[in-house]
């Protein structure tokens, strides 16, 4: 008879948690914030921000425009950022990095973001810099907290 009741109390608590998972979804506003947070990476080269942008565990995700295969974890993406020159306290980059074309899908549990980055010099053509597609799926962490848990970065080429 305990386990009976220990079964349900642990089945009640789970969806406890996953109704109060879907009555806290993620918002536009967040996205934007987080889209935000992650440009001002970009535009600081400061590693410091990325613990606040990022999932920091071993299963977030990264592919790279720049290596080949799947980045595995905050642990390894964190030397990746280092190897393009991001430092603690950061640095001004001389090249720049803006998104265009946003397009923002929002779930009951998850955001996806879907965009086309540029990087290099915001005065001279599209077409002369860098650029492709970009997509982020968003989560909201055990806090509550909402960060990127999936990065995919290409090239158009």
């Amino acid at each position: 008879m305990k386990y009976i009741a220990i079964i349900t109390l642990c089945s009640l608590l789970f969806f406890s948690c996953s109704d109060q998972q879907k009555s806290n979804p993620i918002t536009e506003n967040e996205v934007n914030e987080l889209v935000d947070g992650w440009l001002t990476l970009w535009s600081s080269y400061d590693l410091d921000l990325l613990d606040s942008i990022f999932w920091n565990d071993a299963d977030m995700t990264y592919f790279s425009s720049e290596k080949r295969g799947l980045i595995k974890g905050f642990n390894e993406m964190r030397p990746h950022h280092e190897g393009f020159g991001f430092v603690s306290g950061g640095m001004k980059p001389s090249k720049e990095l803006w998104l265009e074309d946003i397009d923002v899908t929002l779930q009951p549990d998850f955001a996806v973001v879907g965009a086309i980055w540029y990087f290099g010099d915001r005065t001279l053509p599209k077409d002369s810099v860098q650029n492709g597609p970009v997509s982020f799926v968003l989560l909201r962490n055990n806090e509550g907290v909402v960060k990127i848990a999936h990065t995919h970065f290409a090239n158009y080429e």
